[in-house]
């Protein structure tokens, strides 16, 4: 059996209409999964933003219901304007960024789920030297 050069030409026109149609179709596809993609992403944008939006709304709320006791304490009788409240301690996480923590994990997980400690991260570089002093000392120096 010999190939003759019409088969040969025959042949690779099918592997070319069958590459170009396969193209064509995961193209498709991907353009289809990348619209759902956009909508999805779209969706979650508004929850998170809905969300940022109540909490805001609850924050400003609490701040100012926490700032009319103490600016009666201060001696003043008014509630009209008031300084923003800062925490005690220096290395506490800010009220905004709480708000946004407590709005992804309500956009992530429902709405309700809550978030009920947030702490700073343990700088790297902390834990670095504690590393490299711990590992400064020698054990087998006291045998």
């Amino acid at each position: 059996m010999t190939l003759h050069w019409t088969d040969l030409i025959l042949v690779l026109a099918f592997v070319a209409v069958g590459c170009a149609a396969g193209y064509l179709l995961l193209l498709r596809k991907l353009k289809q999964m990348v619209a759902e993609r956009q909508l999805k992403i779209a969706d979650q944008l508004g929850s998170l933003d809905d969300a940022i939006r109540a909490l805001e709304t609850r924050l400003a709320e609490q701040h100012t219901l926490s700032a009319v006791p103490q600016l009666r304490e201060a001696g003043t009788g008014e509630v009209g304007e008031f300084e923003e409240i800062q925490p005690a301690e220096s290395d506490a996480i800010a009220p905004e960024i709480q708000a946004v923590i407590a709005a992804a994990t309500a956009a992530a997980l429902g709405p309700d789920a809550h978030a009920h400690a947030v702490k700073p991260a343990a700088s790297p570089w902390s834990q670095q030297g504690r590393v490299l002093v711990q590992g400064s000392h020698n054990a087998r120096a006291g045998r």
